[in-house]
């Protein structure tokens, strides 16, 4: 994503388009729309979807609505923040705004490479362990503690069925 953004900030700079708009767009320019297309393919295959995925994925039960409502919410503030903005940086600083935003891709994923833990075959329980909202031993013990508790429920109820097959 943040290649296709380069090459459309150079394209820019070198090729700008023609001030006549009933002209047929030059090649350079059919070039910065082909990468435009491509940034919205990658971006539809990987960071588009992957925040929702990430976001159900991190939040445990009893709290992934609370985290999904307010992710849900910045997503939409965000986009609509950089929507009202963007004419605006358009105008302002032409073909630096696509080296800009090529730069914050290419950050964005050095920075989600080092800091977000990969969530890919963990458990829900074990979110809870990575990012350390409880530590392991606690959650072990946790887990021991319903195990017996389940167990202990389940053999009373089959010394229950038992004495009620005894009745018949």
């Amino acid at each position: 994503m943040g290649i296709s953004f380069f090459i459309v900030g150079a394209l820019l700079k070198t090729y700008p388009p023609p001030s006549n708009s009933t002209a047929a767009p030059p090649p350079a320019s059919k070039a910065m729309a082909a990468m435009l297309y491509v940034y919205v393919c990658f971006y539809s295959m990987g960071c588009g979807p992957a925040a929702w995925i990430y976001v159900s994925d991190i939040f445990n039960t009893r709290t992934r609505h609370y985290g999904l409502a307010t992710a849900s919410a910045s997503q939409w503030l965000f986009n609509f923040i950089l929507s009202k903005v963007t004419p605006t940086l358009v105008s302002a600083l032409g073909y630096k705004l696509f080296l800009m935003f090529g730069a914050i891709n290419v950050l964005g994923m050095g920075t989600f490479a080092l800091l977000i833990p990969e969530t890919k075959g963990r458990s829900l329980e074990e979110m809870d362990i990575i990012f350390g909202t409880v530590a392991a031993s606690d959650r072990e013990a946790d887990i021991a503690k319903q195990e017996r508790a389940y167990e202990c429920a389940r053999d009373t109820s089959s010394n229950r069925s038992d004495t009620n097959l005894e009745k018949v």
